[in-house]
């Protein structure tokens, strides 16, 4: 059952009447998804309610859709036996990171009473940083050793599957554990029983070292089309495994990130990828101090930008004075520079958050934007340029102006890809959000520039 599928007020009225027996009842119709939705949706104390009913599978399930603000409300509600029992019964990641948001001195006496594998697994998979593959990886996985059969495989297999985040694929060791294969359920359930296992594996496996950065672990998934991908080491051991679920969240997490700072809602130094929890709660639910002080900052650049463009068509009067003609296209030189320009900024921020743009090869990258701006301004400049010719030059005697807009826009398209690159991976080697940031600064910048340049070619050309 869904969120839509059942009136909510039904929650509220057994929630008020204290009516546990009902509660349980129905959310034990609702999936994790649906009942963390309802969650969200209720004050602190219900809440609590609602989650210490669910039994233990249910809660580690709910856990994954909750924000993080909702997750520290309940945490403080458990005692640290609850929360204990919990980690005991969450995936080996997940419990992790339920771990780091609690404060040290609880996490220290919780961690105390947990069985001593646990403690070792949680340390091992605390100490990588944030932003790191090893950071996202779980040791919750299904691994086979090499030289059994299929049958005791699929036996192994079976016993394991309760306690695994995914038996789709299992991976085959040697006796020193390193990775030498794996293997797909479907391979073995088809596969003669007692066949080997190394006799049905696929030995050119997709790997990643724990070191490597978590966006570009998370792509490799999803160019891939793989579920998981084994994390090995150095000696090519197995230390666990990243979850297509995992690398998905990273990726959202960037793009949520990255869609912030486009609207000009980041914040003016970056924290490695923070969640886009904290950037809604702060701009929808904080003080209105805060969102005025964040987005005017940059929005003041375009003002001042917007008086020195007007210095500029009052420096040119003559010129629109001379040639009224002039005045008609200077939307499309503005225009078009700034659709330009905010294209090349998206696929900059979009690039930078996917991992398709590596900021020490930034000169290959501005070269090619450029060498697409100068095609897309050699085509938008001969139509341009004659539509303008045939629109507005012949019919009032100046030719010319056809030229000038020709010509204007064959520069000012690619100066436009040159700043949407360039000023972007100015502002992220100075620790400022590049997003938010390099729109104000270009659209001043392009529009100074291309409408100085197409009012020197319109006087030159027509001798004003």
């Amino acid at each position: 059952m869904t969120l839509k599928e059942f009136n909510f007020n039904t929650l509220v009225d057994a929630l008020e009447a204290d009516n546990r027996s009902e509660l349980k009842k129905l959310l034990s119709k609702l999936n994790p998804a649906t009942i963390s939705e309802s969650i969200e949706n209720l004050d602190n104390h219900h809440r609590q309610v609602v989650f210490t009913t669910l039994d233990s599978e249910k809660q580690t399930d709910v856990i994954k859709y909750l924000e993080e603000s909702t997750l520290l409300n309940i945490l403080d509600s458990l005692d640290d036996e609850s929360v204990r029992g919990l980690i005991a019964d969450m995936a080996h990641d997940q419990r992790v990171d339920l771990l780091k948001l609690l404060p040290a001195d609880r996490k220290q006496a919780i961690m105390k009473n947990l069985a001593k594998a646990e403690r070792e697994d949680i340390k091992k998979l605390s100490s990588y940083k944030e932003g790191t593959t090893g950071a996202i990886m779980t040791t919750d996985y299904a691994v086979i050793r090499k030289g059994v059969s299929v049958q005791d495989a699929l036996e192994t297999l079976r016993n394991e599957a309760p306690d695994r985040e995914t038996i789709y694929y299992a991976y085959v060791v040697d006796n020193d554990r390193k990775l030498v294969g794996s293997v797909s359920l479907r391979g073995l359930i088809v596969a003669e029983p007692k066949k080997k296992v190394e006799d049905i594996m696929t030995t050119d496996v997709v790997t990643v070292r724990p070191d490597d950065p978590d966006h570009e672990t998370a792509q490799k998934l999803k160019e891939t089309d793989l579920i998981a991908v084994p994390v090995i080491n150095g000696d090519d051991m197995l230390m666990g495994i990243v979850t297509f679920d995992d690398a998905m969240q990273v990726i959202e997490e960037d793009t949520s990130e990255t869609m912030y700072q486009k609207a000009g809602v980041g914040t003016f130094t970056t924290k490695e990828h923070e969640k886009d929890l904290i950037y809604s709660e702060r701009l929808t639910q904080g003080s209105i101090a805060y969102p005025v002080k964040l987005r005017i900052a940059f929005l003041m650049v375009t003002l001042v930008g917007g008086f020195l463009v007007g210095g500029l068509i009052d420096h040119f009067e003559d010129v629109l004075a001379a040639v009224v003609v002039a005045a008609v296209f200077i939307p499309v030189i503005m225009d078009m520079g700034g659709n330009v320009a905010t294209q090349s900024t998206t696929i900059f921020a979009r690039g930078l958050a996917l991992g398709h743009i590596d900021i020490k090869k930034i000169v290959r990258h501005i070269g090619r934007e450029v060498s697409i701006g100068a095609v897309m301004g050699t085509i938008l400049g001969v139509i341009g340029g004659v539509a303008a010719y045939y629109w507005q030059g012949v019919p009032n005697d100046v030719p010319e102006i056809g030229i000038a807009v020709g010509l204007s826009l064959f520069i000012v398209v690619p100066v436009a890809t040159f700043l949407g690159f360039l000023l972007p991976y100015i502002l992220v080697k100075l620790g400022w959000d590049h997003a938010p940031g390099a729109d104000p600064f270009i659209t001043t910048i392009k529009d100074f520039s291309g409408l100085g340049l197409y009012f020197i070619l319109v006087g030159t050309l027509i001798g004003v």
